[in-house]
């Protein structure tokens, strides 16, 4: 890791949101991560698993877990959004009253929204700060969320 642990909170623990959240916990960083499911929530409590998203991948013991949009978000340095592209406008919506004026939005919702054809850029646009917007990122690859947990190369 480079430079000092970071608060980071993930919205949604698909698998791809799953698999980011692991690595940047066990990365040191303080990691949360909001899942919609309350069985995500308690198979990531009591079996230290997303076995909805994720089967047969441990979590790390430092990365909690919560159905609490709020608490995953509230004060968080970095806000990484992993939710299908549909549910971004209504989530961030809420999300955005609790982000820091200085949180840096990450990004990695695929796709485009269904009901407006708007792009994740424009979608961010119209509910983040314009200091937000500013340092608004976006991640994409060509990986699977099980090779990224697994450790596997992408390419």
């Amino acid at each position: 890791m480079m430079g000092p642990p970071r608060s980071i909170g993930v919205v949604g623990a698909g698998s791809w949101g799953t698999a980011l959240a692991s690595l940047l916990a066990e990365k040191g960083h303080e990691v949360s991560l909001w899942a919609l499911e309350p069985e995500v929530v308690r198979e990531a409590r009591e079996l230290g698993e997303n076995r909805t998203y994720l089967p047969g991948i441990p979590l790390p013991a430092r990365l909690t877990v919560s159905g609490n949009l709020e608490e995953v978000v509230r004060g968080k340095e970095m806000v990484l959004s992993v939710v299908p592209s549909q549910f971004v406008s209504s989530l961030f919506r809420e999300a955005a009253t609790y982000l820091r004026p200085d949180a840096q939005v990450v990004s990695a919702s695929k796709g485009i929204e269904v009901t407006t054809g708007r792009r994740m850029d424009q979608v961010f646009s119209s509910l983040l700060t314009p200091e937000q917007t500013h340092s608004l990122t976006f991640l994409s690859g060509p990986s699977f969320a099980v090779e990224v947990a697994r450790r596997s190369p992408t390419a």
